[in-house]
């Protein structure tokens, strides 16, 4: 409101040059505060971080769906090896995945959809859907979430190596099961 009232008094004093110039700075800022808003808007609530990314799952309501369909390909995962090998000393046997629409920051509104391996009483982030799956799944993920519900689909841990737990590990995720 002050940058508003300054850019107005410019204008009344005839000073056309620095008037465009906070005309410009006032209407960028106007626009950062609509950014910010809508993002504070779309948090999660209590179970994620002020960035959106998940911090409890204790709370939430989890929708598990049966193996179906072919596997998507979690991306990002070159930055989680250490959380996958975390994941997997703790769990022996099928893995699961939880899927969350995360929200965008106050510098971009595009959301990822978070993937994190539930193992135990713990999880793990281990990369975001695709552009392609996210696209197809956003959707059905938002009207979940929407609900108060979030997707556990099973997961698979691939390693490279003869014992598939030497790194870089590739995590697939089977979410067609929440579509029967």
């Amino acid at each position: 409101m002050i940058l508003a009232f300054a850019t107005g008094s410019l204008y009344d004093l005839r000073l056309e040059g620095l008037y465009v110039v906070l005309a410009v700075l006032t209407v960028a800022f106007a626009i950062a505060v609509v950014v910010w808003a809508v993002a504070l808007v779309r948090r999660h609530g209590p179970n994620f971080t002020p960035e959106g990314q998940l911090r409890q799952v204790e709370g939430l309501q989890l929708v598990e769906v049966q193996a179906a369909g072919h596997p998507l390909t979690v991306y990002g995962v070159e930055r989680y090896q250490g959380a996958i090998a975390a994941a997997q000393a703790v769990t022996r046997g099928d893995f699961r995945a939880l899927v969350v629409p995360e929200v965008g920051t106050a510098w971009s509104l595009r959301s990822d959809v978070a993937v994190y391996l539930l193992a135990g009483d713990r999880f793990y982030r281990v990369g975001r859907l695709g552009e392609q799956a996210q696209v197809a799944w956003q959707p059905v993920l938002d009207e979940l979430r929407a609900a108060g519900r979030y997707l556990v689909a099973p997961a698979e841990v691939i390693g490279s190596g003869p014992h598939g737990l030497e790194r870089p590990f590739k995590v697939d995720v089977r979410l067609e099961g929440a579509l029967v």
